[in-house]
């Protein structure tokens, strides 16, 4: 592959992660769909938990879920009863042939529940990821988030 080949491909992989962070704040689960393959593997096992650096896990487990299908309906559970804020920064992409490459993303969340009640949840950590090229076009086949922090804390506003 030349240098431009994979320049482009290193910015649309860098587009599709930010439509990823995008479709996931607004709940469009219609193009958030589009940004995954269609046998896709979603590892949300550290969502709600993190591992320090040095240290054991801390907080409960999510799951490994499979299939585009299912990650979709997992996801249409789950982000109705929040509202987040994601942001990916130093996107380093790693592009391993035509169809597959690979990056690691490190990545800022918050997420509230909708009753102002809850613990606020603000986490650092990076996604590590594996894109493929499908249906001429790069999107997500596996994704990790992997946490490093959480802060819990209440909402100052309500």
């Amino acid at each position: 592959m030349d240098a431009l080949t994979r320049l482009v491909a290193i910015e649309e992989i860098r587009q599709l992660k930010s439509r990823y962070f995008r479709t996931m704040d607004t709940h469009d689960l219609e193009g958030m769909a589009e940004v995954f393959c269609k046998d896709a593997v979603l590892d949300v096992r550290n969502v709600f938990r993190y591992v320090p650096l040095g240290g054991d896990p801390v907080g409960p487990t999510g799951p490994v879920i499979h299939g585009r299908d299912n990650i979709m309906d997992w996801l249409g559970q789950s982000l109705p009863v929040t509202s987040s804020a994601h942001h990916g920064h130093g996107h380093e992409i790693t592009i391993v042939s035509e169809t597959e490459a690979h990056g690691v993303i490190a990545m800022e969340d918050v997420v509230r529940r909708p009753d102002c009640k809850s613990p606020v949840l603000h986490g650092y950590g990076h996604y590590y990821e594996r894109y493929a090229f499908e249906d001429g076009a790069w999107r997500i086949a596996e994704s990790r988030l992997e946490r490093l922090l959480i802060d819990l804390h209440t909402d100052e506003f309500n």
